[in-house]
C-alpha cells in the first residue's frame, strides 16, 4: 500500500515543483516603478518623497475649488493645529464642522482622483512643500491656497502661490482662495 501511494504522489510532487520553479523564476516580470518627483502616480503627481524612497505625497492635478471657505459657517475651534499632518487636520475639521455644505477640507476629503478616497487638505508645511514643487505639479494659479492648519478660531494658514508667503486668513474668506487636495503613499 505504501509503495502504491509513493508511485501516485510522485507525479504530483514533480508537477508542483515544476510549477513552483516556473512561477517563482519568471524572468519577464517588469521592474518596479522608480518613484520620483513629477511622476504621475496613484491619481496625481508626486511632489515629495521621503528618505526611504517608498513614501511621500501626491497632489491632485487640478484645484478642487476656488470659491470655498475654510469653515462651514461656524467659528468653531477644530483642533486642526498640526503644521505637518494634513490628514489628521482634515479629519478634525470635518468632525467639528460637519459633513454637509462645501468647504475646503470636505472638498478634499470627497475628492476621488485615481479612484483613491484618502485625499486631504494639506497642512501648512505640506502646502509649503507643494508650493516649492508647483511647476512640477502644474495647474496652480497665482492666488492663495488654504492649508488645513488652524491658527485660532476664525483664522487659518494660507500660502500665496505667487510670492510663496504664508500668512493667516479669515476662515470665512471665499474671495479667490483655492483648494488643492493631496494624499500620502
Amino acid at each position: 500500500m505504501e509503495k502504491i501511494l509513493k508511485i501516485r504522489l510522485y507525479p504530483l510532487i514533480v508537477i508542483a515543483l515544476a510549477l513552483f520553479l516556473v512561477i517563482g523564476c519568471k524572468k519577464d516580470d517588469p521592474d518596479p516603478v522608480e518613484l520620483e518627483i513629477g511622476l504621475s502616480y496613484q491619481g496625481g503627481i508626486i511632489f515629495y518623497i521621503d528618505d526611504s524612497g517608498q513614501h511621500g505625497l501626491i497632489a491632485a492635478t487640478t484645484d478642487q475649488s476656488s470659491t470655498d471657505s475654510w469653515w462651514n459657517g461656524s467659528f468653531i475651534a477644530t483642533g486642526a493645529i498640526s503644521p505637518t499632518d494634513g490628514s489628521a487636520n482634515t479629519t478634525s475639521i470635518i468632525t467639528a464642522q460637519g459633513n454637509s455644505g462645501t468647504y475646503a477640507a470636505r472638498q478634499c476629503r470627497n475628492f476621488t482622483g485615481g479612484a483613491f478616497s484618502d485625499w486631504f487638505l494639506p497642512s501648512k508645511d505640506q502646502l509649503n512643500i507643494l508650493y516649492t514643487e508647483k511647476t512640477v505639479v502644474g495647474g496652480f494659479t497665482t492666488s492663495i491656497y488654504w492649508s488645513s492648519t488652524e491658527y485660532d478660531t476664525g483664522s487659518a494658514w494660507v500660502q500665496d502661490f505667487e510670492t510663496g508667503e504664508q500668512h493667516l486668513d479669515n476662515t470665512s474668506d471665499v474671495a479667490n482662495v483655492h483648494t488643492r487636495a493631496i494624499r500620502a503613499f
